[in-house]
């Protein structure tokens, strides 16, 4: 059973608490995207989205978003890995609906309780306590799809097979018109040239669509997206749903924002797509 509204618990840190500063966040996060991106909303299945403070990722998640500007859905599956908890399986937050300053977005309990009843997936707000992975894309959905309801999932442990068979049954239950959103930063305070060399082996993985090798890649280390789980049920959700045209938006660091490159984190923004 769904409990009380779910408070924003980043809004102040990651992105601003008030509304009239969000929306001008988000504005500065878009200037880029607008002029870089054409959306092109009904050609998008799945996005990958990163999870760091508005001034440092906002302006590459604000690529992804760009690109669905103008979509409708009728929900959106939030996916993202836990930064504080080890489980298996996945864990759908039970809150009624999470807030924002930006206003409230309800859960799909219609959709939760009729389609993801399954073995694996658990009803519980503890991992989402505290937890950003999935609160920061929030304000982005807000502005650019609307009222969507939306499906938060955390994740806990590595990827593997399970998580394959996730993404594929999301796809057997949900419409061409819904959404599917993985939220994963890169590389983690490495110097810029090892943080670019790190995420392109990370990207080439992804942009080859081999979720076998990033599954072997995550435990092994050698996966730089501390939100793998997360992009492979995107992954296998727009392999079976035939939508095998993907783009790399936008790549940077937060050298960008910073300006020291000494110790950086990466940020990419990647759509899954059908073929026009």
């Amino acid at each position: 059973m769904a409990i009380a509204d779910r408070a924003p618990e980043v809004a102040g840190r990651f992105y601003p608490a008030s509304a009239t500063q969000l929306t001008q966040s988000l504005a500065a996060c878009f200037a880029e995207a607008e002029a870089a991106v054409e959306p092109a909303p009904d050609q998008v299945a799945a996005l990958v989205a990163p999870h760091a403070g508005y001034p440092y990722s906002g302006p590459t998640a604000a690529h992804a978003y760009q690109r669905v500007r103008g979509k409708r859905p009728e929900r959106v599956i939030l996916l993202g890995r836990s930064h504080y908890h080890a489980f298996e399986g996945g864990i759908i937050d039970r809150h009624s609906a999470w807030q924002t300053p930006l206003g409230r977005a309800p859960l799909d309990e219609a959709f939760i309780e009729t389609h993801l009843q399954r073995p694996g997936l658990l009803r519980g707000s503890e991992a989402h306590f505290e937890e950003h992975t999935l609160e920061v894309q929030l304000p982005f959905i807000q502005q650019v799809l609307g009222d969507a309801p939306i499906v938060p999932i955390l994740f806990g442990c590595n990827p593997d097979a399970w998580h394959m068979a996730l993404g594929e049954y999301l796809a057997s239950v949900l419409s061409q018109e819904d959404l599917v959103i993985a939220s994963t930063d890169m590389s983690h305070f490495h110097p810029q040239e090892e943080a670019e060399r790190l995420d392109r082996a990370s990207l080439d993985i992804l942009m080859r669509q081999d979720m076998q090798a990033l599954c072997a890649a995550a435990p092994a280390g050698a996966c730089s997206m501390c939100g793998a789980t997360a992009v492979v049920v995107a992954m296998a959700y727009a392999l079976k749903r035939q939508a095998t045209q993907w783009q790399l938006l936008d790549y940077r660091t937060s050298g960008a924002h910073t300006g020291m490159y000494d110790q950086v984190v990466g940020y990419a923004a990647v759509s899954m797509e059908w073929a026009a």
